[in-house]
């Protein structure tokens, strides 16, 4: 499978052709600036730069996704209950063991199988040049003095990032409800190199895909 970095090639020869399509480098500026104080020495990175840096520069193919949409949040480890007396007691403990589970997605990985995901988009090339640039560029764009960190986490949605084996190798997992993120299992990516600016613009293109970001209550 072709990496993201011959399809970005490909694309800029289009140019030669004749046709009128938008030169890569100049993908950055078709998107607006974030609310907030804008740091006056930003200068965006381009697609060609963005798409050198990991996990980028490795992908052939790169999804969104959403996962535990059914769950309002992970409640913690619930103990099973007692050893059974009655018959009662055991139907009760059955139901316990047959209740639904909540996704790990690094245990995806570590299985290969995407079965517990729900909603997935593949993302074309300039899908790709979109999401990358709310990843490189949305923090820089603002004068950051403070990083926070949620001790909530229970993330929704994933940037899942494919091999040339089409193998899943690299994950970025966010929860929007609590503005948290994490990457695994480089840890390239986590909520010190990420700001308050950059989740609403990652939900937006998320939505923007038809994914759901949210827990609705039923």
């Amino acid at each position: 499978m072709k990496n993201i970095l011959f399809l970005f090639f490909a694309f800029c020869s289009c140019f030669h052709s004749g046709q009128k399509k938008k030169n890569a480098k100049d993908l950055p500026d078709d998107y607006a600036f974030s609310e907030g104080e804008i740091n006056k020495n930003y200068q965006p990175v381009s697609f060609g730069q963005r798409i050198k840096n990991y996990p980028f520069n490795k992908a052939s193919k790169i999804k969104i996704v959403s996962y535990n949409l059914n769950f309002k949040k992970s409640s913690g480890y619930i103990p099973p209950p007692p050893p059974p007396k009655t018959k009662e007691d055991s139907v009760k403990l059955n139901e316990f063991y047959n209740l639904p589970k909540s996704i790990d997605f690094r245990e995806i990985i570590e299985n290969q199988s995407e079965k517990e995901i729900e909603e997935s988009k593949t993302l074309n090339l300039e899908e790709i040049s979109k999401l990358s640039h709310i990843i490189f560029n949305t923090c820089n764009k603002h004068v950051i003095t403070m990083f926070s960190q949620s001790g909530c986490f229970f993330p929704r949605n994933a940037i899942v990032f494919y091999d040339e084996n089409d193998r899943i190798f690299e994950i970025i997992e966010i929860c929007f409800e609590c503005g948290n993120v994490e990457s695994y299992p480089s840890k390239f990516f986590n909520w010190k190199k990420a700001c308050e600016f950059i989740y609403p613009e990652l939900e937006k293109f998320f939505q923007s895909k038809g994914l759901q970001t949210q827990y609705i209550s039923k």
